[in-house]
């Protein structure tokens, strides 16, 4: 029954009232790490489900719109949300994605949704150092995966602290993502100078290592190639051009701060090519734990979702280190681990109460290609044509995460007998947030 609030709303205004409910929710998924289909489909849902049809939705890069066309006068009523910046918030996710679901359920009504929403909106994130702490544990874990010492991880660890510092407060103030790509670059090169410095047996390639795998691990990479594969190629082909943007930021501070510590006789081993080799196994296992921590709390991943990620980081870590031994070659490596970890989170979202989409990036975030992408830019330092031939394989190992983890859920979706009934309800086949129906 409606609640009075409701009663008092004639027709026009309980549209308009629908259609705010419909695109603010959707704009909390989509700001928070969610894609375009996902952003699409709730709008529509959540706009069928409170009475109002004929509703067309559309999502760019940058807004969402929603409108309303009157079947009689052919009138309309439009609503659109810009967004200003998008953080991957997984707190904020969960709760909206939880909404949503209770809204297709008809579980709630019109006024309750609109509360709910606006305590979701109003949430203070976590504490700032609690974020700092998260992205310093994933440089420590990633010089971990890479075989580093203790020494190595506390340096790559404090080395992701100043990072995060910096290029938070450069975000702050505004700045071009591409400029701060580059401050954030420079962080790398300028600690494995001092490693050497103070010890020149030291490994001092892992730190710039880390770094760029933190760097990487905010990128869109994900959810450009999710948008892509989804139908909505411009939305996807932006997220992979800021990507991209990202990338060539950071291939120019290193390479800057190469050459200028060469100029100085710092020709270290920062510069120099070759392959690194990982450490002993369990040691590779437990830096993709440590990362894939830090990426959660960095993220405001819920608590009750903690071990879910764990389980799913050394799942992927360790599938992965058994297919590159079998010689089946990083791309195809990283796709095998991807779709079992997406079949994997698929289900693990269920007994977390998480949605997919969280579980699966903070799963995959230890196989992102920072090795790959480190040697590729010393390569092109040095002039190399095996630069560009890296520079490829970061990319499609990045695109074969993105592809693996989708086609992963695609394949456990298919096996539920509930699959016709929750796209019919119009929840989304690949995703992840709407798919997932809570316990009750």
């Amino acid at each position: 029954m409606a609640r009075p609030a409701e009663e008092q709303l004639d027709a026009p205004g309980r549209i308009r009232v629908v259609l705010d409910l419909a695109i603010r929710l959707a704009e909390v998924l989509f700001a928070s790490g969610a894609g375009a289909a996902d952003a699409t489909t709730a709008m529509t849902a959540i706009a069928r489900v409170y009475g109002v049809r004929n509703v067309d939705s559309d999502v760019t890069h940058t807004a969402l719109s929603l409108t309303w066309t009157n079947p009689s006068t052919y009138e309309s009523v439009a609503r659109r949300r810009t967004i200003a910046a998008r953080n991957m918030d997984f707190s904020k996710l969960t709760a909206a994605s939880a909404l949503f679901a209770d809204i297709t359920d008809e579980r709630v009504d019109l006024a309750t949704a609109r509360r709910r929403l606006a305590r979701i909106t109003s949430r203070k994130p976590a504490s700032r150092q609690v974020l700092r702490i998260g992205w310093s544990l994933i440089g420590a874990g990633a010089a971990l995966l890479l075989g580093g010492d203790l020494v190595i991880a506390a340096v790559a660890f404090v080395a992701a602290f100043v990072l995060e510092s910096i290029t938070s407060a450069m975000a702050a103030r505004r700045a071009p993502v591409f400029f701060t790509s580059i401050v954030g670059g420079l962080i790398g090169p300028v600690a494995a100078v001092l490693v050497h410095l103070v010890d020149p047996h030291e490994s001092a390639r892992l730190v710039v290592i880390a770094t760029i795998i933190v760097l990487l691990a905010g990128s869109l990479i994900f959810g450009g190639v999710q948008d892509i594969l989804s139908g909505f190629y411009l939305t996807g082909l932006a997220r992979l051009t800021e990507a991209v943007v990202v990338t060539i930021g950071i291939a120019a501070s290193v390479l800057g701060a190469s050459v200028l510590f060469t100029w100085f006789g710092l020709s270290i081993d920062v510069i120099s090519g070759g392959v690194l080799g990982g450490g002993p196994v369990f040691v590779t296992v437990v830096g993709a734990i440590v990362i894939v921590i830090g990426f959660a709390l960095a993220c405001q991943l819920p608590w009750r979702a903690l071990w879910a990620v764990c389980v799913l980081g050394a799942i992927g870590e360790g599938l992965y280190l058994t297919c590159t031994a079998f010689s089946l070659g990083p791309v195809w490596s990283s796709a095998i681990a991807a779709v079992v970890v997406g079949m994997l989170a698929s289900i693990l979202a269920r007994w977390s109460r998480t949605p997919v989409l969280a579980l699966v990036i903070t799963g995959l975030v230890p196989l992102l290609p920072g090795l790959v992408m480190f040697n590729a830019l010393m390569n092109l330092a040095s002039g190399a044509v095996a630069g560009l031939l890296d520079a490829l394989v970061a990319a499609a190992v990045a695109a074969a995460l993105a592809a693996g983890a989708i086609a992963g859920q695609y394949l456990l979706q298919a096996s539920w007998r509930s699959t016709s009934r929750v796209v019919r309800r119009g929840r989304g086949p690949i995703l992840s947030i709407a798919s997932q129906r809570r316990r009750r």
